[in-house]
């Protein structure tokens, strides 16, 4: 029978000393494995969410490049009515009917962003900032499209349906200039001119909003791409 003086300790205390460290170095490699995966994950999500929103970007910029332009058509056409002069109002009544008769959308891609979202796994991103600006943003566009559809409702209830009791249209515009007087001395088409313009206005804020927003987001992934 073997006593406490023939059984090999330091042996045994070194196999267990082994045994625990070969437990916590696969355990140790298995989170560095996990972490490099989700790292790599995000690096993929952080790529598309920046080539969506530069996307982004660029159409609410343009959205907000023909706003701005619609608005000085129709501060034009405002102008034309205050002074009584018609002889040049030809191209600035039918680009203010155009814009009057057609409701715009701004129709974003916003797949990367959502799915990100609806998954659950925004936490994934390292950046706290970054990830309050992405929940935030849905608040940010949502204003856009809110304003967007009021203005259809306009469009498409109210104006739409008296242009075509009028007969104002570039149609009979071109076949008897005459018209022309007419909607300019036309009280109600006045009150439309100016209901639109105001609705164009608080757009255009809503636009330089969501741009300056797009913006903080664009500069965000960057930096996180970065680290």
């Amino acid at each position: 029978m073997p006593t406490s003086e023939n059984i090999p300790w330091k042996r045994l205390a070194f196999e267990a000393v082994a045994i625990v460290g070969s437990i916590l170095l696969a355990f140790s490699i298995d989170a560095w494995w996990q972490d490099r995966q989700i790292r790599i994950e995000e690096q993929e999500v952080l790529t598309g969410l920046q080539a969506e929103f530069l996307a982004n970007h660029e159409l609410l910029s343009l959205h907000l490049a023909g706003t701005q332009k619609a608005l000085q058509s129709l501060d034009d056409i405002l102008l034309l009515i205050d002074s009584g002069q018609s002889g040049d109002a030809k191209s600035t009544v039918l680009a203010v009917l155009l814009e009057m008769g057609s409701p715009s959308t701004t129709d974003l891609g916003n797949g990367t962003l959502n799915a990100l979202l609806n998954s659950g796994r925004v936490e994934i991103l390292t950046s706290r900032k970054l990830r309050t600006m992405l929940t935030a943003w849905d608040g940010v566009i949502g204003e856009v499209w809110d304003d967007q559809a009021n203005n259809a409702k306009l469009v498409l209830e109210i104006q739409l349906p008296y242009f075509i009791q009028e007969k104002y249209s570039r149609h009979t515009i071109e076949r008897d200039p005459a018209v022309i007087d007419r909607l300019l001395n036309d009280e109600t088409f006045r009150q439309m001119v100016e209901l639109t313009y105001g609705f164009k206005t608080y757009l255009t804020g809503e636009f330089e909003t969501a741009i300056v927003t797009a913006a903080e987001i664009i500069a965000e992934i960057e930096s996180s791409l970065g680290e």
